[in-house]
């Protein structure tokens, strides 16, 4: 019996473990990574979870080989109650079907859709010669499909690679790729089911008309079964890394997916929304990346200011910084749009009636009027650069005073011993709070859509006011400004690690 149970565990792979454990060796804490960071004997390599994370990539290799979607609709008739047809041919992917059932004509329902469907031509439905057909291809709705259907097939590369590592490499299983495979293995599965709901256009409509034909076959079923042996594999080598396996990049991905499925299953209204507001996100990043731009400057020699021994310099800075501090972001944004050119119009008069010379000029204060381009990234500029000079002010402040006088004793001067010594030391110190106004930036830089500027809020407003569909517009907005946000934390936050130095 004992023999039994001894070579039981040995094939399990447990047999060491559980010894050390009984005899209190070794303790379970102490027991993870044991497969990290060194080579493997012998015995290690054919390790359980190596053996089934091996079989189930090759098991997905070979799925991919057999027929998975062989039958596809290669044209669609669409009637309509008032007597419209629309036809449309495929000739790889059905396209915006589903969007048509959900956007008919006005006044008119949907009466019947008519399908043909045909064998796949050129391959048979396999994973590889959609994959082959695929790259032959340049729209959006056949590369979406592609991601789709090449994830399952990455994540079997990444196992390979893991096992291939662990097998013959001197450091053994690599934690990243551990981490890899256990958030790889866990979206392949829904990845595969993406892809399938592409043949029929993720409309559950389009598939009961042709559920026989649409339903997927062998290779499908065996990529799913070797996927669910990469899944068992990776999360019992969950062990084997204390690093985290999900950090806070899955909540953009997360984010960004919610977009993704909101247009491709309810393609009315969250594609035409989709469509509307897309060129005010460009028009969001171009005025955020410019203000900020502008506002580093603002900010250096607002901070250079606050510091200054000169008391005029130092005066000027902090009355600045005092004012535009104690005033609203949109009280400032309001002022620059309607009570600016006034300002212009007062002091062109003032240099006109002062002296004649002086006249051209005035005119051209009269005639500035700034577009709102301009004015948003004015405004932007003027506010964060008054936060910005405290945060150059306090990363300057924080290098030892001593590290001047130093310098100064070399024989630099002042705007050397900045340029050289002390600001390459502060700007480790500045760039986190720096990245963080800048997510602050991009949220409210939403606020300049009061001075017309065709952001992504003002664009959100636009297409509210012509549906009256409140609560997918927002939806869609916020979803946009959550991806671009998280976004930007997450590169902040690489950027806050890479700066990290000892005090």
């Amino acid at each position: 019996m004992r023999h039994l149970v001894g070579n039981g565990l040995r094939v399990l792979g447990w047999r060491g473990r559980f010894c050390r454990l009984a005899t209190g060796e070794k303790t379970l804490t102490s027991d993870i990574r044991e497969m990290t960071g060194r080579r493997l004997v012998p015995a290690e390599r054919y390790d359980w979870r190596l053996v089934l994370g091996l079989a189930g990539a090759l098991v997905v290799l070979l799925a991919y080989f057999l027929p998975m979607f062989p039958q596809r609709i290669i044209r669609a008739k669409t009637l309509f109650s008032g007597g419209t047809v629309k036809e449309a041919e495929f000739p790889v992917l059905i396209f915006e079907q589903h969007y048509l059932q959900s956007k008919h004509p006005p006044d008119e329902t949907l009466q019947e859709v008519l399908l043909t469907v045909a064998p796949v031509e050129g391959h048979r439905g396999s994973g590889w010669g959609w994959l082959l057909q695929i790259s032959q291809q340049g729209n959006l709705q056949v590369l979406s499909y592609g991601l789709c259907l090449a994830l399952p097939l990455v994540c079997a590369l990444i196992f390979l690679l893991m096992v291939g590592l662990a097998w013959f490499s001197e450091k053994g299983l690599a934690e990243l790729l551990i981490i890899a495979s256990i958030n790889l293995s866990v979206l392949a599965p829904v990845s595969l089911f993406l892809a399938w709901e592409h043949q029929f256009d993720f409309s559950t409509l389009l598939f009961s008309l042709a559920r026989a034909a649409l339903m997927p076959r062998l290779g499908f079923w065996v990529a799913l079964v070797g996927m669910l042996l990469m899944l068992v594999s990776a999360l019992s080598l969950r062990r084997e890394t204390p690093r985290a396996v999900v950090n806070w990049w899955a909540l953009v991905f997360v984010a960004a997916l919610g977009i993704w499925l909101l247009i491709r299953f309810k393609p009315f209204p969250f594609l035409e929304i989709w469509r509307f507001i897309l060129d005010g996100i460009g028009v969001t990043l171009r005025i955020s990346v410019i203000s900020f731009g502008f506002i580093l400057l603002v900010s250096l020699l607002g901070g250079l200011g606050r510091i200054a021994r000169a008391r005029l310099i130092h005066g000027l800075a902090s009355l600045y910084v005092e004012i535009i501090r104690g005033i609203p972001l949109l009280v400032q944004l309001l002022f620059i749009w309607f009570a600016l050119p006034q300002v212009f119009d007062a002091l062109g008069e003032a240099l006109k009636a002062f002296s004649p010379g002086l006249e051209a000029y005035g005119q051209w204060l009269i005639d500035l009027r700034l577009d709102p381009f301009t004015a948003a990234v004015l405004g932007l500029t003027i506010c964060y650069g008054a936060y910005g000079s405290e945060i150059f002010r306090a990363g300057i402040s924080s290098i030892h005073h001593g590290q001047m006088e130093a310098a100064r004793s070399l024989g630099m001067t002042y705007f050397q011993a900045m340029r050289y010594i002390i600001l390459p030391q502060a700007v480790r110190v500045i760039l986190p709070p720096l990245g963080n106004e800048f997510v602050a930036l991009l949220k409210d830089s939403s606020l300049v859509s009061v001075l017309a500027v065709s952001d992504l809020t003002r664009r959100g407003r636009e297409y509210m006011a012509s549906t009256f569909l409140s609560f997918d517009t927002w939806i869609m907005v916020a979803l946009c400004y959550l991806v671009l946000t998280l976004f930007s934390s997450r590169i902040v936050e690489f950027i806050e690690s890479k700066s990290k130095f000892e005090r």
